[in-house]
C-alpha cells in the first residue's frame, strides 16, 4: 500500500500504447510464448509499468469493499489477499483491450474485486461455499454495512433476506437463516473468535486498527531501541575480556561457536570461559537491578 501511494495514475495516451505494446505480445500470431523476445521484453515493461501506476486500485478496492471485517490489517491472511488482488491486476493488464472503448481502471477494478472475492471464498473458509451462495452472502453482508452505514442500526435478516435472490427467485427468510448461519460458521476464524461477536469484531474501522498498529510498532520500536542503549551501557562497565565474551556469546549474530569463542579469548580453556562467563553476567545483573527503571518505563 505503500508502494501503490507512490506511483500516480497514467495519463490515457499513455495507457493506450502500454496498452498496445502489451496487446502485441497477447495476440502474436505464434503465441506469447513463441513472439519474438524484443516483443515480449517490450511488453513485459508495459505491463508492469501499467501495474505499478495501478496498484492503488488494490487498496481503494480493499477498503471499498471493507474486507476489513474479515482482514484485519494486522493479519497475515490481509498481505495475502491483497497479493491476490495484485495478481489478478496483472491478469488485468495483460487482457486489456483499449479498442472496447472502456478505461483500464474501470476494466483493473473488476478483476482486483474478484481475486479479493476469489480469496475470501476459497482461504477464509474452513468449508468451500457454492459460488452462487458465496455471491448471495457476500451481497448481503455488503447489504448490511451500507445500511449499518447510512442508519447506524443492525438490520433485520427479514429485510436484507428481502433485498436478495437466489437462482432468480427471491429467498424466504428461513432459507436466509440457515444460509447466512452456515456462512458465518465456516469462517477460517471462527474457532479462534470464541464469544466474541461480529459487532466487537468489526467496531474497529480500517483506518483505526492501521492506526493502532503503527503506534504499536513505534512504541516496540522505542522500547528496543531503549533496551539496546541501556545493554551496550551495562556492557561497558565490563573489563575487555568480559565485553569481549559478552558480544561474541550473545549479541553477535551468528554466535560464535564454541572453539571461536576460546580462540577470540585468547585461547582459554572451557572452564575458564564458562567462569568468566558466570562473573560477567552476575556484574551485568548486578547494573541492570540498578537500572531496572529504565526497561520498563
Amino acid at each position: 500500500m505503500d508502494h501503490s501511494s507512490s506511483r500516480q495514475p497514467l495519463c490515457e495516451r499513455a495507457v493506450l500504447e502500454l496498452s498496445r505494446r502489451v496487446q502485441r505480445w497477447q495476440q502474436h500470431p505464434a503465441g506469447p510464448s513463441h513472439a519474438p523476445k524484443p516483443v515480449r521484453r517490450s511488453a513485459l515493461r508495459a505491463r508492469d509499468q501499467l501495474v505499478n501506476h495501478n496498484l492503488r486500485l488494490v487498496a481503494h478496492t480493499w477498503q471499498r469493499q471493507c474486507h476489513s471485517a474479515s482482514l484485519p490489517a494486522r493479519e497475515e491472511g490481509t498481505v495475502d489477499a491483497l497479493q491476490e488482488a495484485a495478481l489478478n491486476l496483472v491478469r488485468a493488464a495483460e487482457k486489456f483491450d483499449p479498442a472496447k472503448g472502456y478505461r483500464f481502471s474501470t476494466y483493473a477494478t473488476f478483476w482486483v474485486q474478484r481475486g479479493l472475492n476469489d480469496y475470501q471464498q476459497r482461504c477464509m473458509r474452513s468449508i468451500r461455499f457454492p459460488a452462487d451462495r458465496a455471491a448471495v452472502m457476500m451481497k448481503a453482508e455488503r447489504l448490511i454495512r451500507q445500511h449499518k452505514g447510512r442508519t447506524g442500526e443492525q438490520p433485520s435478516r427479514a429485510w436484507v433476506a428481502a433485498q436478495l435472490q437466489l437462482d432468480g427467485k427471491p429467498i424466504t427468510l428461513e432459507k436466509f437463516n440457515g444460509l447466512f448461519d452456515q456462512w458465518q460458521l465456516t469462517r477460517a476464524d471462527s474457532l479462534d473468535a470464541g464469544e466474541q461477536s461480529n459487532e466487537e469484531r468489526t467496531e474497529l474501522s480500517l483506518v483505526d486498527q492501521a492506526s493502532l498498529y503503527r503506534e504499536a510498532q513505534q512504541q516496540l520500536e522505542e522500547q528496543t531501541k531503549c533496551e539496546h542503549r541501556v545493554l551496550g551501557e551495562l556492557v561497558q562497565q565490563l573489563d575487555e575480556k568480559e565485553q569481549r565474551l559478552i558480544r561474541n556469546r550473545y549479541l553477535r549474530r551468528p554466535p560464535l561457536s564454541p572453539c571461536q569463542l576460546r580462540k577470540s579469548l585468547g585461547g582459554l580453556k572451557q572452564e575458564q570461559v564458562e567462569q568468566l562467563e558466570e562473573v560477567a553476567l552476575t556484574k551485568l545483573r548486578h547494573a541492570a537491578e540498578e537500572r531496572k527503571h529504565e526497561f520498563t518505563r
